[in-house]
């Protein structure tokens, strides 16, 4: 089920992600972090990169516990 429910996030935004470092857990079960967005890369597409191999995640989010991570438009949503 995809989180995205108003595209594009501009950097600064609060927003709600999935994620977890787990590889073992579903996606589906993956949990909700708080963050800021600190980068859009924009759209990732084949037709934008020339290839479909190491697209790079649209976000980059700082979660309010101090991580960084990488987010597909799938797994974000507004705060």
């Amino acid at each position: 089920m995809s989180m995205d429910t108003q595209q594009p996030f501009t950097v600064g935004a609060r927003v709600k992600v999935r994620y977890s470092s787990d590889p073992e857990l579903a996606r589906e079960q993956w949990p909700k972090h708080s963050g800021v967005v600190k980068e859009d890369f924009g759209d990732q597409t084949t037709a934008v990169t020339e290839r479909s191999w190491a697209l790079a995640h649209r976000y980059a989010v700082a979660l309010d516990d101090g991580r960084l991570v990488f987010i597909d438009p799938a797994d974000i949503e507004p705060a």
